[in-house]
């Protein structure tokens, strides 16, 4: 049997599972500088799962729940952004935590934990400079720290006010097992040493693979292949490594590409935004 998947940018998937049931991955299209479809264009949603509540994936949570009612899986912090940003209704989201199962007819989703990436951290590998030390201005200091990840600082007008709005909350990763399909293990993750230990429990046929986008890539692509291997994976699809800003610079993936290629018999299966694959 069956499943058809296509990326549309930053970590938004759309999966549609053997029995036709729909399930929609950290949905932002409508902002996406990558996304090649609008969220008016999605056919269908039963079910909406988020890794964390930054707005690069929640803004078009709200669009499809008015529309498709489809039942919302996400962490409390993230629950209540989207009730008091997007009048998301309450009675359609499910507030999950690392370790739950979640069982629908046709499908178990297992919660796993996962870890976003540290801005200052990262800032500090890059620059060898503390973030702090830039200034108090809050724009400022994340116009800094986009320049030195993504070589560019053309932040949308409303990036503050979105990150007031939609705080991170809890990182989730998740292990979808349709009846009659793959184990697709959606490793929306920086690649700590806790989350590899984590990944062994995916034991998935396809990871879908957090790549971070620009600069911020090279140096951790050993982790990041380590991620992948843990999850006992047979095919890796890299996600997140798109430009989130215009003028952001492409991130350079021929170093993780070596890597998995000459460590690993794992498929770096490179996903076209807006095509569909079966799996």
């Amino acid at each position: 049997m069956t499943t058809k998947m296509r990326w549309l940018g930053t970590a938004c998937f759309e999966i549609v599972l053997p029995d036709n049931q729909t399930i929609v991955i950290d949905p932002y299209v409508d902002d996406s500088v990558s996304s090649p479809i609008t969220s008016d264009q999605f056919e269908g949603c039963n079910y909406i799962f988020i890794t964390h509540g930054h707005y690069d994936h929640v803004l078009d949570v709200g669009k499809l729940a008015h529309r498709f009612r489809p039942k919302v899986f996400c962490s409390e912090v993230t629950a209540g952004s989207l009730i008091k940003h997007q009048g998301v209704p309450p009675s359609v989201i499910n507030r999950v935590n690392p370790g739950d199962m979640v069982q629908e007819e046709g499908l178990t989703v297992e919660v796993l934990r996962g870890a976003h990436v540290d801005f200052s951290r990262e800032y500090l590998r890059l620059t060898g400079r503390d973030l702090a030390d830039e200034g108090p201005d809050p724009k400022a200091m994340i116009e800094k720290a986009l320049m030195a990840m993504m070589g560019t600082d053309q932040a949308p007008n409303q990036l503050l006010e979105w990150m007031s709005k939609y705080p991170q909350g809890e990182q989730l990763n998740f292990v979808f097992e349709p009846v009659g399909g793959k184990r697709i293990y959606m490793a929306g993750s920086y690649p700590d040493p806790e989350v590899i230990e984590e990944a062994k429990k995916a034991k998935a046929h396809i990871t879908l693979l957090q790549v971070l986008p620009g600069k911020t890539l090279a140096g951790i692509e050993e982790q990041v292949a380590q991620l992948a291997i843990a999850s006992g994976c047979k095919i890796a699809v890299p996600q997140h490594h798109d430009p989130l800003f215009p003028g952001a610079i492409k991130t350079d993936l021929s170093q993780l590409k070596k890597i998995m290629k000459e460590k690993t018999d794992i498929d770096f299966m490179e996903l076209v935004p807006g095509e569909w694959y079966d799996f």
